[in-house]
């Protein structure tokens, strides 16, 4: 490396690679952080020098979400054998300057601070060391990869790169929802309700089995009936299936012309509950007596 000195470079670099989470309103100026949300983010690579990098960093939002705290783990000590808590790193938007400012604290002692900047979905940092300028760019690939890379970075054109590796995200078993099943004793009319009354496309069962009715919801997550003569279960509204919509009005006006009955959370009938966010949400019963509750919460 010209002008910066590796193991210099490493200890202010490795320190950068904390990223905010939690945002909410769409004119938040920390939005650009949201998709790193939730997420624990892990790269492995080598410097110019040939020496290694290896980060993982975890995520959490602070005072109401206006600023973001970010755990990180790496190499501990100057030789790179041991491995644990390095960084404890914030980021802040300044009101006065108009900015994204961020800290970063390691292990070693030392604090290294700058700005932060987006283009489109990347993310860049930037700060002095010595006499010179750094970037460390985080490139969207896709939702849970970003290329990293780390240089003299001027004028939209890298100049100089130090390190370049990828961070990916671990999800764990990568979970998605599927399906739920209910069970129910009208299979016909509690099936005829969730295919005319919520407009469910009903699919066949994949064995042709008797006594079930399948009902895709969006993409692959489906609702699963199936019939059995006795049911002991109390129907308990906390218990429910949430679906969401952006035309609650056009599905209430829907829901009276079919005679059917919805309420509030208190159980008023007729009545619309108005969360504290925002949302809007109404509950009714299919004919088994089994709670949906339809909202206006944004996917």
């Amino acid at each position: 490396m010209k002008n910066l000195h590796r193991k210099s470079l490493f200890l202010a670099v490795t320190a950068l690679l904390l990223v905010p989470t939690f945002i909410t309103a769409q004119d938040n100026p920390l939005n650009g952080f949201e998709n790193l949300v939730g997420k624990t983010w892990k790269a492995e690579g080598t410097w110019g020098d040939g020496s290694k990098f290896k980060q993982e960093i975890e995520f959490r939002y602070s005072l109401e979400g206006k600023t973001i705290v970010a755990e990180s783990k790496g190499f501990v000590n100057k030789e790179q054998t041991e491995y644990g808590h390095r960084n404890h790193g914030i980021r802040k938007y300044d009101a006065e300057s108009n900015t994204i400012r961020f800290w970063e604290f390691d292990v070693f002692g030392g604090v290294t601070k700058g700005t932060v900047s987006f283009n489109e979905k990347d993310i860049l940092y930037k700060y002095t060391y010595g006499d010179t300028e750094v970037t460390d760019a985080w490139e969207y690939v896709d939702d849970n990869t970003y290329n990293f890379k780390v240089g003299s970075y001027v004028n939209g054109e890298w100049k100089q790169t130090y390190l370049e590796t990828q961070f990916k995200a671990d999800n764990g078993f990568d979970f998605h929802f599927d399906h739920e099943s209910l069970v129910v004793t009208k299979l016909i009319e509690t099936g005829d309700f969730y295919r005319d009354v919520l407009q469910l496309k009903e699919i066949p069962h994949p064995d042709k089995a008797q006594g079930f009715r399948w009902f895709e919801i969006r993409g692959n997550s489906q609702l699963h009936l199936i019939k059995k003569d006795v049911i002991v279960f109390k129907k308990d509204k906390s218990i429910h299936l949430c679906l969401s919509t952006q035309d609650l009005e056009g599905f209430i006006a829907h829901l009276m012309a079919k005679n059917i009955d919805f309420y509030n959370w208190p159980g008023d009938k007729g009545s619309v509950t108005d969360r504290s966010d925002g949302i809007k949400q109404i509950y009714l019963q299919d004919p088994d007596g089994y709670w949906i509750e339809i909202n206006t919460v944004k996917h």
